[in-house]
């Protein structure tokens, strides 16, 4: 007997189904901040290695740190003792300097390259690439607080490192130039002086620049985050700049893109100018830097008065 299937509402039967969709939405992707990690190993070492799942080089540089710090307040605390341990151990003042000085560029280049190691950490374990900060605010004030780290918050670790190199350059600079012109009067004549004399020499360059450095890093971390187009690498922009120019000429292509820089170089140097010609003349300059060339020879210096030397030598063939 053949069975018969009765359909009690045909129109409902026939009406149109929604059908259930079997596969869920993925959940978010859990990436690591690149921007974040190189913040926290910024501020702490180590604490950007930890957020980045890497523990054991975390708590290695959070204890390295704690022991600098603390070393570095025990030597503020008993100052006075130094001296007394640097003789029974028989090291010279020069050579305490000079020591002192070769570890404080230990522990700067140590510093970002910390953070610039949670950083790449935090890159490399991203699916997604890393486009930068959407803060237009926030690179900047990083910048003129630490050169460099806007430029990374923006996606741009080449150009920070650049800057971070300078950065560490430039705070060693700060903190050896006086620091050695307060010691050198007790400090014997030895090889160890003349390389710390040669130490200032290098230093003060980047003690004078330092100001530049500071301002031109906060300036580029504020123009980049203006745009996304301009946190691409390097060797892309110049390629889009190149191609720019081949459609539409220099004018129209590419000067729009760095008329702000390009304005910014013109009126710094503008100003410069009017400065070195009416405000501060030939005469101004070297009577400062014979005054210290004088004081530096009274003080047993070598290589200072002979460079200062050669300055007051072309400022004085110079017309101004």
């Amino acid at each position: 007997m053949d069975k018969v299937w009765v359909i009690e509402n045909p129109d409902e039967y026939l009406k149109p189904r929604r059908t259930q969709r079997l596969t869920k939405e993925l959940p978010p992707l859990n990436e690591r901040d690149p921007a974040l990690a190189y913040t926290l190993s910024l501020l702490f070492w180590g604490v950007g290695q930890l957020y980045n799942k890497q523990r054991t080089k975390g708590l290695s540089y959070v204890c390295l740190m704690l022991y600098v710090s603390a070393a570095a307040l025990l030597a503020f605390m008993f100052d006075h003792n130094i001296p007394s341990y640097l003789r029974f151990y028989g090291i010279s003042p020069a050579q305490a300097v000079l020591g002192a000085a070769f570890l404080l560029f230990l522990i700067l280049i140590f510093w970002v390259s910390n953070a610039s190691d949670a950083y790449n950490t935090a890159v490399k374990a991203r699916q997604s690439p890393f486009a930068g900060v959407s803060s237009r605010i926030y690179p900047a004030l990083c910048s003129l607080l630490v050169p460099g780290w806007g430029q990374f918050l923006n996606g741009q670790p080449v150009k920070g490192g650049l800057f971070a190199g300078c950065a560490v350059l430039s705070v060693f600079s700060l903190i050896s130039v006086p620091s050695i012109l307060q010691v050198w009067p007790s400090l014997e004549s030895s090889d160890s002086r003349f390389i710390v004399e040669e130490v200032l020499l290098l230093s003060l360059p980047f003690l004078l620049l330092m100001p530049a450095i500071w301002i031109f890093s906060g300036f580029d971390a504020w123009k980049v985050s203006q745009g996304d187009i301009k946190k691409a690498p390097l060797l892309e922009r110049l390629k889009a700049a190149n191609n720019r120019r081949r459609a539409q000429g220099w004018v129209r292509g590419v000067f729009p893109q760095i008329k702000t820089t390009v304005l910014l170089a013109l009126f710094l140097t503008f100003l410069l100018i009017i400065t070195n010609l009416y405000f501060s003349p030939r005469d101004f300059y070297c009577g400062y830097l014979d005054e210290a060339r004088r004081w530096s020879s009274k003080q047993g210096m070598l290589l200072i008065p002979e460079h200062i030397g050669r300055i007051i030598a072309v400022l004085s063939t110079m017309r101004m």
